[in-house]
């Protein structure tokens, strides 16, 4: 048997005439070697998709109605272990991805029941609560804080949820972190979404075993009987060290600045003005308010650096010992300690798996920066915490990362080995890199930014090049000096000269943010659109071979969606006490006429946010500036050609005048069985919200009118009240 001779050879010969192929079978063969040769390229690569796969099998977990059975993830997980084993074809990569899916199902799974604790279904109004505080997060307003519940009067221990959220505005809190303490607080179910599709607290919530929230009416009292773990005092410990570095920030610097400064190092952002963070946000600088690769990359980097430079300067030293694993591993522990410091979030968490595996690979002398690592980082956080997938902070940090070092590894290939080396050509390409480095992360976590927030920073690249700097030679570093300094009680000085900077760093985002067009809005997009960027950018980045280019067509793909995409006419609240109505002007503006302005204003503004309005910009008007209303409810037409007649009612003697006159009647009460039987309209009672949640309602070109709940998207899980 002869070999195959190559597409290239084979077109040389029909070209020579030695033989004739047609131009078909000359384009078949070439496109077949090219794609062997693009394969094989890739097949090195294939073990980055390993954090797809689990992303993917914990994402089909969370999107199931109800809870599976136990054995189905693990059953899954062993039949594609033992096949991938036996088969030994190119099957096998088909088995191995299903084993790494099965493997997420089963994390996910397991996470869920780990976590598994009792969550209130109904409001316990103001009950005597003991418990162990947790955590405190302070702002000039009020204290929110986090209790291990021990009591709660009225309920069994079986009922009694394993944590509560309670927030105290008033004075006299004297209590610290480890403290066995008594409050009087009025207690209620963590909150559902308040749109159908709208960010989930509830499941946020339970997987951080919280399962009461609410508001104190008395300072906690401290009780004798304080007996703790070896880890509820570690716990406690680390708790108190974190708050009383805040105070001592925010008391050394008492500005916009050092609040924002105590958010970068302890991890407790609640100090923050919300005219800062709206600032920060519509400059494209928010990511400097999370714990992330930024931080801890800036941190671990310049630990690394001084230790080596200080012990390279000691010539015995330098010459007789491996300074830069000695100051790689003083980097890992530095970055170690900023982790505990800063309360251990999910994006902290993974800058510091990156940090680590980088600097462990110093130790081992391997290759210190490679997407192996991000993968690394990924699955280890997928596995263990896999609730993460759904968290903007998690996907936005991986997305900049993964573009970032893909990016870089393309360059690399294609540096200049002859490139200048000057002090004006390095200034030169350290402020094309800046552009490069911000233009590459802005790009690549737009879509998620659109789609958690419903807006992007439009002129993130001027602020963040003009304030990067900033951080990387001025803030961070005298934050560093101030954490040596603070076990002497030397560190106020530092501790303002980084706020002053971070004042600066506010100054260009309030500037920034001010321009006209810093923010585009847009509608809430749906989840179709975000996995196929997901998807596309992955492609993108980790395929080698020019087929790379391919993961562009996720871009119209995923435009054509969200241009698809039909969004409600009508808003009802999770507690079926109020509605809204979008009112679509024939410009293409809009705004929500709320039924009770005065009522669930945070709802009103997800309601706004999912239409593609800007809550800041825009405000919600009374329902009865538009519609015909008096003291028992509101009728009107809905729908952007008015086909339908909605009435919205708070009178039970007027709900069979309105089911008569209306085809959709939203009722701010619970409707008795035999009116709904009665009534010809589509209704939606305070029961219905009960049961199925938030609503909402669109009304299609033909005058029909469809219905969407919360419970559509939710299911019947643990978080939700089932499972």
């Amino acid at each position: 048997m002869t070999a195959e001779p190559a597409a290239d050879t084979l077109a040389e010969r029909g070209k020579s005439g030695g033989i004739q192929v047609p131009s078909a079978a000359r384009l078949f063969f070439l496109l077949k070697e090219y794609s062997r040769n693009w394969a094989q390229a890739d097949l090195a690569r294939l073990s980055l998709w390993a954090p797809v796969a689990i992303a993917i099998g914990a994402g089909i977990y969370f999107s199931l109605k109800s809870e599976p059975f136990w054995l189905t993830g693990t059953g899954i997980l062993a039949l594609s272990i033992v096949t991938s084993v036996w088969w030994q074809s190119r099957l096998r990569i088909i088995a191995v991805a299903f084993m790494f899916a099965a493997l997420g199902f089963v994390a996910a799974d397991f996470r869920s029941s780990q976590v598994a604790a009792p969550q209130l279904w109904r409001d316990l109004g103001i009950v005597e609560t003991t418990g162990r505080l947790l955590s405190i997060e302070e702002n000039v307003a009020q204290r929110r804080y986090v209790i291990e519940l021990q009591s709660i009067k009225g309920l069994t221990p079986e009922e009694l949820p394993a944590r509560a959220r309670i927030t105290w505005r008033g004075e006299g809190f004297d209590a610290a972190p480890g403290d066995l303490i008594s409050i009087r607080a009025g207690l209620s179910p963590p909150p559902p979404p308040v749109a159908p599709g709208a960010f989930d607290y509830a499941r946020q919530l339970y997987f951080q075993r919280i399962g009461a929230v609410g508001f104190a009416v008395t300072p906690p009292e401290i009780l004798q009987a304080a007996d703790k773990t070896w880890r509820q005092k570690l716990d406690a410990a680390i708790e108190v060290m974190r708050f009383r570095l805040f105070k001592r920030i925010t008391q050394s610097a008492p500005s916009e600045g050092g609040a924002i400064l105590a958010a970068i190092v302890t991890g407790k952002r609640d100090a923050i003005t919300e005219r800062a963070e709206n600032a920060l946000r519509d400059a494209g600088l928010a990511h400097l308010l999370a714990i992330s690769g930024l931080h801890m990359g800036l941190a671990t980097g310049l630990i690394f650096f001084t230790v080596r430079f200080g012990l390279a300067a000691i010539e015995p030293i330098a010459l007789r010992y491996p300074i830069k694993k000695w100051a790689a591993a003083a980097a890992l522990a530095s970055g170690f300690f900023y982790l505990i410091l800063s309360g251990g979030g999910w994006s902290a968490r993974r800058a510091f798996i990156m940090a680590g595996i980088m600097f462990a690979a110093i130790l081992v002398d391997r290759r210190a920066l490679s997407l192996r690592n991000v993968a690394v980082a990924a699955v280890i956080i997928l596995l263990t915490t896999p609730e993460a997938l759904f968290h903007p902070g998690f996907q936005m940090s991986f997305a900049a990362v993964t573009a970032l070092i893909a990016a870089y590894e393309w360059a690399g290939t294609r540096a200049d080995p002859h490139r200048s080396f000057t002090w004006s050509a390095k200034l030169k390409r350290y402020a094309v890199g800046l552009g490069v480095t911000d233009t590459i992360a802005a790009l690549a976590t737009a879509p998620y930014a659109l789609y958690h927030f419903n807006r992007v920073a439009i002129y993130s690249l001027p602020a963040n090049v003009a304030a990067m700097p900033l951080m990387g030679f001025w803030i961070i570093p005298a934050a560093i000096v101030a954490l040596l300094l603070a076990p002497f009680g030397l560190d106020a000085w530092a501790w303002q000269a980084g706020a002053v900077g971070m004042n600066v760093v506010l100054a260009i985002a309030s500037g920034v943010s001010s321009w006209p067009g810093a923010v585009s809005v847009t509608a809430q997009w749906p989840l179709a659109a975000m996995v196929a960027l997901t998807l596309g950018g992955l492609w993108l980045c980790v395929s080698r071979a020019p087929w790379r280019l391919a993961g562009l067509v996720a871009i119209p793909l995923a435009a054509l969606i969200v241009s698809r995409t039909k969004h409600p006419d009508i808003f009802v609240s999770a507690t079926g006490l109020n509605a809204g109505v979008v009112i679509r002007a024939p410009e293409g503006e809009g705004r929500v006429a709320v039924y009770n302005s005065r009522r669930e204003k945070f709802a009103a503004e997800i309601w706004e946010e999912s239409i593609g309005l800007d809550p800041m910009s825009t405000t919600t008007i009374p329902m009865r500036d538009i519609y015909a209303c008096d003291d028992n409810g509101c009728v009107g037409e809905v729908g952007k050609a008015g086909k339908a007649v909605a009435a919205f009612v708070n009178d039970r003697a007027r709900l069979a005048e309105d089911c008569a006159r209306a085809d959709l009647v939203v009722a701010f009460f619970p409707v008795y069985a035999a009116d709904w039987r009665d009534c010809r309209a589509l209704l939606i009672d305070r029961r219905s919200a009960w049961r199925r949640g938030a609503h909402s309602v669109r009304v299609d070109r033909d005058g029909w009118l469809i219905v969407k709940s919360s419970a559509d998207y939710r299911g019947d899980r643990p978080w939700t009240g089932g499972g």
